[in-house]
């Protein structure tokens, strides 16, 4: 039998709008963030372009330059605290629409990345990653917090979050799971089949990696989900130091169609 969505798709973008606007005032008011203008791209070589994260190279013919389309936004954002000298305890967030040709284009993966990007200025003995993780699980009640807002709204969906949220570091996972590699792992570790300490099945977890250098510490959020039977990157972290381009930070990425496809019970992204 084929999957039957529990909201059509007119009433789940309408339920995307009423996501956006639940989640963009928290973002300001309980986070202390600022929203500021994204750019869609930047100069090919530009260091406000985050490694790793390779946008498509456009040329533009009228002024003859080579650009590339923002892949992530996090460096760019931590050039934004150092541009508008953001004090410690605050932040900057924006609305990332990204390009990602590295990324598969299929009914759980896209190309085209949108997130709530958002970095927050820290004291240096902030920049750790006892204080990612005390971040990360704010942003998981956040996350909580827009599902019972659907919830109020469409009654007939149920939740999917986890109240609470299990920490793992990667070193363990690594341990649990030998020979495995990272997104098998997560699997695994989530699987409904599997079970904690107490014999409940483990529905979120965040991964914490802690490095050294300039990146302090970096983790994700995960969740199962179990219209795809597959887990679901939710949000994503880092705490950085002494980079070149701001001083230290905490920050990350909400991954806005990842979102709607967990708490709106979608079998597919939903393309904005």
């Amino acid at each position: 039998m084929g999957f039957k969505p529990r909201l059509l798709r007119e009433t789940a973008e309408i339920a995307l709008t009423e996501i956006k606007r639940f989640i963009e005032p928290r973002l300001s008011e309980d986070f202390s963030l600022r929203r500021v203008s994204a750019p869609m791209f930047l100069p090919v070589g530009s260091e406000l372009l985050t490694p790793g994260k390779r946008g498509a190279v456009v040329r533009l013919d009228a002024s003859g330059t080579e650009v590339e389309i923002v892949g992530s936004l996090d460096v760019w954002l931590r050039g934004q605290l150092l541009r508008y000298d953001i004090a410690p305890g605050f932040g900057v967030f924006t609305i990332m629409n990204g390009l990602r040709p590295d990324l598969p284009d299929n009914s759980t993966s896209s190309p085209h990345v949108a997130a709530w990007a958002w970095q927050q200025a820290v004291e240096q003995n902030q920049c750790n990653p006892a204080h990612m993780v005390a971040m990360a699980r704010k942003v998981h009640k956040l996350l909580v917090d827009t599902e019972k807002m659907v919830l109020s709204l469409f009654p007939h969906l149920h939740a999917t979050l986890a109240r609470d949220l299990e920490e793992m570091a990667v070193d363990d996972m690594e341990r649990l799971y030998p020979g495995l590699t990272h997104e098998r792992r997560v699997y695994e570790h989530l699987h409904p089949e599997r079970k904690d300490d107490a014999g409940e099945c483990r529905q979120s977890v965040l991964l914490v990696w802690h490095t050294n250098g300039v990146c302090e510490a970096v983790g994700e959020l995960w969740v199962w989900n179990r219209i795809i039977e597959h887990p679901v990157m939710l949000a994503d972290f880092g705490a950085w130091r002494n980079d070149g381009i701001a001083g230290c930070s905490l920050g990350g990425n909400i991954w806005r169609n990842f979102l709607a496809l967990q708490i709106l019970h979608q079998d597919r992204l939903m393309r904005e």
